[in-house]
């Protein structure tokens, strides 16, 4: 955005996105833990992803629906004189939508637990379950956002307090779709699925297992919690299952996300824990 905008458009701007860039990150199987995309967070755009344009992923009755959200909050943002200093986004249900207006059967999960998104940091939210009515839903989000003012000469504090700050703007969203389908007897498989490693907590090694349709190359990257690259490999699938090892022995200990994705962007992702 251009730096002489206002600030109620930039925190709109920033509202207004929702994650998965080049790839929706659907699951063969219901998952109640978000993961952090990969793509968004080595981006230098903040904010929620997909956006309006690239919409959340459709699902079918019966058959479990994960649709991975990351939220990437910035320090501050400057309307001269002053410097908002954000604190936290707070995700909430609105009043005459119960349950965001979700397909009976999904809910919303995050980390933090209670969607309260602090400024300044990476977290993430999942919409997950198994559809049991099928339909076209339009969502309803409730967005408030808090933080504090200074001095545009002045730095926000670091880190963060989550806890401090007073509302600035409350905006509802309400233009992303979920449709659901009736239910099939027929099973879609997925070019990429079952990705999952071991051991976990891991010390020096970290052995993959993941299903591949085609043989074709697959990248895979890992990052540490604050986004950060650390590890990037190649591998050359087969068709049918896959299994490799990766040497993590340089890696300091803490918890870390793995993804795996390959020409088409379909992408699958996980964590484990280093504990040396």
């Amino acid at each position: 955005m251009r730096k002489n905008s206002t600030f109620y458009q930039k925190a709109q701007f920033i509202i207004g996105l929702f994650i998965l860039t080049f790839g929706i990150s659907i699951h063969t199987s219901a998952q109640s833990t978000c993961t952090l995309d990969p793509v968004f967070i080595a981006s230098p755009k903040y904010g929620i992803w997909p956006d309006s344009a690239t919409n959340f992923a459709s699902g079918q009755v019966g058959q479990p629906y994960a649709q991975n959200i990351t939220v990437k909050v910035p320090l501050d943002t400057v309307q001269s004189p002053i410097k908002i200093c954000f604190t936290r986004f707070e995700l909430l249900v609105p009043p005459s939508y119960p349950n965001y207006n979700l397909p009976p059967g999904l809910t919303l999960t995050g980390n933090p637990s209670n969607l309260k998104f602090p400024g300044n940091a990476n977290s993430c939210a999942i919409i997950s379950g198994t559809p049991t009515t099928a339909g076209t839903y339009t969502l309803h989000f409730q967005v408030d956002v808090y933080g504090t003012t200074i001095l545009s000469s002045m730095s926000c504090p670091t880190p963060v307090n989550p806890n401090t700050g007073s509302k600035i703007q409350t905006q509802n969203i309400d233009y992303y779709v979920i449709s659901i389908s009736p239910a099939s007897g027929i099973n879609e498989l997925t070019p990429l699925s079952n990705l999952s490693s071991f051991p976990n907590p891991a010390k020096d090694k970290l052995n993959f297992t993941f299903n591949s349709q085609t043989s074709e190359i697959i990248q895979l990257q890992i990052l540490d919690l604050t986004g950060k690259l650390v590890k990037f490999s190649s591998i050359e699938s087969k068709a049918g299952s896959n299994s490799f090892s990766l040497d993590i022995s340089e890696l300091e200990n803490g918890i870390y996300f793995y993804s795996l994705s390959n020409k088409d962007h379909i992408i699958l992702t996980n964590k484990f824990i280093l504990n040396k």
